[in-house]
């Protein structure tokens, strides 16, 4: 005779869709506009306390739109930041007045700096310094499996801040990391929903 075991597998389940939800909120990024609300890249927004209360994340995009006859945005090194020196840039200067760069991922990309580069103005507070979240490094709580591993077998469901729950099930291993936040990465959730959901389900009755 079977025996079901039910709330375990639909724990579980519940947890997954809601993450993959989420997913699809998160998926493109989110877009910020440089000192607003009630300021711009300019010289009398406080620059350094706008970047402080926003937490950005790989994918994420900033917008700076400014006076374009009178200011730039020249990405820069730390040093360059520092020094308000535009002598080595990261990237050529942006001059359109309205422009976007995109926050990529990555150890190396942590921190992006910004300054504008007509003189006096990134000594005067013209200049910007981002700090970009890692979300794979805040993995920290994790749920019992749905069911059964082997003894030594990863197992698991690993919530993950800024993504979904990381599933690890043993035998049969099915993993699935981070939110892609880019709308090409929506079908990849699809489908590793749709397995995970699957799988889980078969579980429930053993």
């Amino acid at each position: 005779m079977e025996n079901v075991r039910v709330q375990p597998s639909l724990l579980a389940i519940t947890i997954i869709m809601t993450a993959a939800t989420a997913a699809f909120g998160t998926a493109s990024g989110a877009s910020y506009t440089v000192g607003e609300p009630g300021g711009s890249w300019d010289l009398r927004t406080n620059l350094t306390a706008w970047a402080s209360t926003i937490t950005f994340h790989p994918a994420d995009q900033l917008v700076f739109k400014y006076d374009a006859s009178a200011h730039d945005v020249v990405e820069v090194t730390q040093a360059g930041y520092r020094s308000c020196s535009a002598a080595s840039p990261v990237s050529a200067a942006l001059r359109t007045g309205s422009d976007a760069v995109r926050l990529d991922g990555g150890a190396s990309r942590r921190r992006r700096y910004f300054i504008c580069s007509t003189p006096g103005h990134c000594a005067a507070g013209m200049k910007l310094e981002v700090r970009v979240t890692d979300d794979d490094a805040e993995c920290t709580n994790r749920l019992p499996p749905p069911g059964p591993a082997p003894p030594g077998a990863p197992s698991g469901i690993t919530i993950c801040s800024g993504g979904p729950p990381v599933v690890i099930m043993t035998p049969g291993v099915v993993s699935y990391g981070a939110a892609p936040r880019s709308s090409a990465g929506l079908g990849s959730v699809v489908v590793a929903t749709v397995v995970m959901v699957s799988l889980l389900l078969g579980l429930a009755i053993v």
